[in-house]
């Protein structure tokens, strides 16, 4: 379909996946994130730069293409020239980004969502981990443009509740943001896997101001290290802690051993609540995290990320 595909990121398609010449038919990962807001996202990419060959960094909840100029940066700055970056739709978030003193200069990114996924998908054979860390949008909008895409789609999504929640009112947050978009795409997915946020609101996975990390973050003479401390500085000036949702969502897809996962029957509610439901269709829930094993995991790779 795309012999001689157009360039994404002012690169030839093909030179965005060459760092092997086997990983042209490797399994080929989507992270869909909305960045520079809760530092948990920007922690989650510099991971992924670390430990995953075939990436393509979407961004979620985009707000006048944002995440994606300060997302591209972040990947040069770590020596992934080769991640495509797709600024994804605008959700009209503005108050949620914190990092506008460090976009001067920066590009823009390519905003042809459907396209530029279709193009990206198109060098590869395997399948497809889409890996959601905000809201459901550029998903459900990809599917339905090019249902065909679906089938190849293994969707990993952070949220959801089904037990605890800090307000059970509503839907968690990535839900929440986009409510119509969150139904449709748990809808489409054949058995999503969903890190449910009864998991990841515990104390185990938060980060607080005093986090030594954060010391070594900032001395990292790599400056996307030390934007993810800015990141984090800037969240602890409105919030006393950041969970780290998003980089345990990503062992899922690494398929590392810290969570565990069971079928539940699920129903979605209008307001993209869900709840067990006999009558509903089954998805993947986390049950179960080894926190200790993962924060282990996540030190170690999160410092070799920032020092590489």
């Amino acid at each position: 379909m795309f012999d001689d595909p157009p360039p994404l990121n002012g690169q030839p398609l093909k030179a965005a996946f060459t760092r092997t010449m086997s990983g042209w038919l490797d399994r080929l990962m989507i992270l869909d994130t909305d960045l520079f807001y809760d530092p948990d996202d920007l922690a989650a990419l510099l991971i992924a730069a670390e430990t995953v060959p075939n990436l393509v960094v979407i961004t979620a909840d985009e707000t006048r293409g944002r995440r994606a100029r300060l997302a591209r940066y972040a990947l040069d700055q770590l020596g992934r020239t080769d991640v495509p970056v797709i600024a994804g739709l605008d959700l009209g978030g503005e108050q949620r980004f914190l990092m506008d003193d460090y976009l001067d200069g920066l590009e823009p990114q390519p905003d042809d969502l459907v396209d530029a996924v279709a193009r990206v998908c198109a060098m590869t054979t395997g399948p497809i981990d889409w890996v959601g860390m905000g809201p459901m949008t550029n998903y459900t909008a990809v599917v339905t443009a090019a249902p065909e895409l679906a089938e190849r789609f293994v969707l990993y999504q952070m949220g959801g509740w089904l037990d605890r929640y800090r307000d059970k009112r509503v839907a968690s947050h990535n839900l929440r943001i986009d409510t119509v978009a969150a139904g449709l795409g748990l809808r489409i997915a054949h058995k999503p896997r969903l890190m449910l946020s009864d998991f990841t609101n515990v104390r185990e996975i938060r980060i607080t101001p005093d986090w030594a990390v954060i010391r070594s973050l900032r001395s990292s003479p790599n400056p996307a290290a030390q934007l993810l401390a800015t990141n984090f500085e800037l969240w602890f000036a409105r919030r006393g802690g950041s969970w780290m949702h998003d980089p345990l969502t990503l062992t899922l897809p690494l398929q590392l051993p810290f969570v565990t996962m069971r079928g539940e029957w699920i129903r979605i509610e209008k307001d993209a609540r869900i709840c067990r439901d006999l009558d509903g269709r089954v998805m993947e829930v986390s049950c179960a995290v080894d926190y200790p094993g993962f924060i282990d995991w996540f030190h170690e790779t999160l410092l070799a990320g920032a020092y590489r």
